[in-house]
């Protein structure tokens, strides 16, 4: 969508992402709304979302160059999306945009108590991307690769990341048909509880982590909301706690604590910090309406874990 400056062009982005982008219609209100009835909001914003432009745009915010692939429709909507992303310095120069389409719109409605929120769509009319529409120099210099669905351009672009040498994540919130097809590819899957309850209804964290370990993967996340998540690596299954904060909106966090999960994985650091980092910027990332509003910098979560520790763990059999 925007060209990208001369340094970014001899400049690779250490993050490319491919996924589901939106413009977030956010309504803060006390309680469910009625058909029959008016309610008036607490508060309202609109801001650009999806799950991996999100956590793209929290890499950004923590110093990571970053690249977002996707397309949008040529409305004022899908020129929101790419000014907001570019805004964040996120490069948008291969986000694609089509004639005569709408894009998506999602209106997200925050309980003002408890800052838990529901979505509801007005689904994209452009194309969703294709493997014709991918290159592999759009992935060219990169160390990681994060995608949000096993659709086939997402197979296409973990293939090529996986022969180039580099680190797939998915940020599992879907279902898919070609899960199987597709996992296989993945170094890094770390899912949610929705994903979850579509894909293996019933399981426990541990069968959760274990079915994607047998896959290939060489770390499994399954996150558990206020409740931490749980981690798979080599042999070891070990849960964690959630830093506790009073959250304002919760959307959003997951993004988050996917971007700087990528963050831990490009410093090398140990599964433990990581999650430690991961789970401080979703926290913070709550103080605030919106899934972006709140995205705190590097010295914000670096000052916040001197202060609140390390995260409570524990191991599982």
């Amino acid at each position: 969508m925007a060209e990208p400056t001369d340094r970014e062009a001899c400049t690779p982005p250490q993050v490319v992402g491919l996924g589901l982008c939106t413009v977030d219609m956010v309504f803060v209100v006390p309680e469910a709304p009625r058909f029959s009835g008016l309610m008036h909001a607490d508060a309202y914003l609109r801001q650009g979302g999806g799950p991996v432009p999100t956590a793209l745009v929290a890499l950004a915010r923590l110093g990571i160059r970053t690249r977002f692939i996707g397309r949008v429709g040529d409305d004022p909507d899908g020129r929101f999306i790419g000014e907001e992303l570019a805004a964040e310095g996120v490069d948008t120069s291969r986000l694609m945009i089509e004639p005569g389409s709408q894009s998506r719109v999602a209106l997200v409605l925050v309980e003002t108590q408890t800052g838990e929120r529901g979505f509801t769509a007005r689904e994209e009319t452009c194309q969703p991307l294709l493997p014709t529409d991918l290159q592999p120099d759009d992935l060219a210099g990169a160390r990681i690769v994060h995608l949000d669905d096993a659709d086939p351009v997402s197979i296409q672009a973990a293939r090529w990341a996986r022969q180039a040498g580099q680190t797939v994540v998915f940020d599992g919130t879907w279902n898919h048909e070609l899960l199987d097809e597709f996992l296989p590819w993945v170094d890094v899957p770390i899912v949610s509880e929705p994903f979850v309850a579509a894909w293996m209804p019933g399981a426990t964290p541990q069968e959760v982590v274990r079915r994607l370990r047998g896959y290939g993967a060489h770390t499994a996340v399954y996150t558990l909301g206020s409740q931490g998540c749980v981690v798979a690596t080599d042999d070891t299954i070990t849960g964690f706690g959630a830093y506790a904060l009073e959250a304002v909106d919760t959307t959003g966090a997951g993004d988050a604590f996917h971007g700087a999960f990528i963050y831990g994985l490009l410093q090398g650091w140990p599964i433990t910090r990581i999650v430690d980092f991961a789970a401080a910027t979703a926290a913070l990332n709550c103080r605030g309406l919106g899934g972006r509003t709140a995205l705190p910098h590097l010295a914000q979560v670096e000052a916040f874990l001197g202060q609140a520790g390390s995260l409570a763990r524990y191991t599982l059999a």
